[in-house]
């Protein structure tokens, strides 16, 4: 019997229509190919543990990586989605119903915390920040074998780093990146505030490793910054993006969730694109729970009093090189 794992972030998803869904036609291997790590070190076998919120195995418990596609359980998933049924798959989430989901190569989604140095309202009603205690150890010790594995795992590997938090903060996610081993299989898209990245991107053994790098800022002046990214420093986040600017060289991506408190902010976000050459992925906000009050901040509900003012901005940057909007 598969059963689903209860999260956090799983409340907007309809985990309980377990029937076969009927009527798509396009291809999913994920899989096959697809992982997310949460906190528990549960081996969802999507790229969103909210998508397919049904755990092969614990991590913990295997000597290889592969092993996470190997499971019994992993076998019925496969079977089923090879099969078009999408039986335990949250499908109209995922993009299933749009397009085919392909991975050419593995794909590791590591979510083992959620620990950040910031309390962004959109995200969290408080700061979040584990470094002592069972669920401290718990989860360092899930790390600590993660890293083990993927440092003998030969096949092409792409690995997502944000944790839920930021994986530079987090005292149980950081060593994990500062201890993976640079290799040609691997490549990391990492999603970071960005605070940390002068100070320890020095340590880091795999910064070459590092493709992409996403960083959230939620704003394009120090005003909103401090407002939207409470525990933020404005100084701090433009000293690491000139950092950033001469040091790393990959795809930068800025990251901002379009919301009430921030809407005005984004003729100086694009600004700020400009002055460093990034580029910019502006989203919706979502409810993570974290608001009481989500309907306010939701400038995408069309009875939200800055809803035409949020459409006319997208409208005026829809052409703009730099910007990449997703789910607007």
């Amino acid at each position: 019997m598969l059963e689903h794992v209860p999260h956090h972030k799983l409340h907007s998803y309809n985990l309980y229509d377990r029937t076969a869904k009927t009527g798509i036609t396009n291809t999913c291997n994920y899989p096959h190919k697809v992982a997310s790590i949460d906190v528990e070190g549960n081996c969802m076998l999507c790229s969103c543990d909210g998508w397919l919120p049904i755990s092969s195995g614990k991590i913990q418990n295997y000597t290889r990586l592969e092993q996470i596609w190997q499971t019994d359980v992993a076998k019925k998933l496969q079977q089923d989605i090879d099969a078009k049924k999408f039986t335990w798959c949250s499908v109209d989430a995922c993009g299933i119903r749009k397009a085919n989901q392909i991975k050419q190569q593995h794909y590791l989604s590591i979510n083992v915390d959620e620990s950040c140095n910031l309390a962004c309202p959109s995200c969290r009603n408080t700061k979040i920040n584990w470094t002592s205690g069972k669920k401290y150890e718990d989860r360092l010790t899930i790390a600590t074998h993660l890293v083990k594995l993927i440092n003998k795992f030969e096949q092409p590997l792409e690995i997502m780093m944000s944790g839920n938090g930021d994986p530079l903060a987090s005292l149980i996610y950081r060593p994990l990146v500062l201890n993976m081993e640079p290799r040609d299989n691997i490549s990391v898209r990492m999603l970071t505030n960005g605070l940390l990245l002068k100070k320890l991107a020095p340590k880091l053994k795999i910064k070459d490793s590092i493709k992409f790098l996403d960083i959230s800022i939620d704003a394009g002046d120090q005003e909103t910054y401090e407002r939207v990214r409470l525990g933020g420093s404005w100084r701090m986040l433009k000293d690491n993006l000139d950092y950033v600017k001469d040091n790393f060289d990959c795809h930068v991506t800025l990251k901002f969730v379009l919301q009430k408190n921030n809407v005005n902010s984004l003729d100086n976000f694009v600004k700020l694109l400009e002055e460093y050459n990034f580029h910019g992925n502006i989203m919706p906000i979502e409810d993570w729970s974290s608001l009481t009050d989500f309907k306010s901040h939701n400038v995408f509900d069309k009875e939200h009093e800055l809803y035409q003012q949020t459409r006319d901005k997208i409208n005026e940057y829809k052409a703009h090189p730099l910007l990449f909007f997703h789910g607007i």
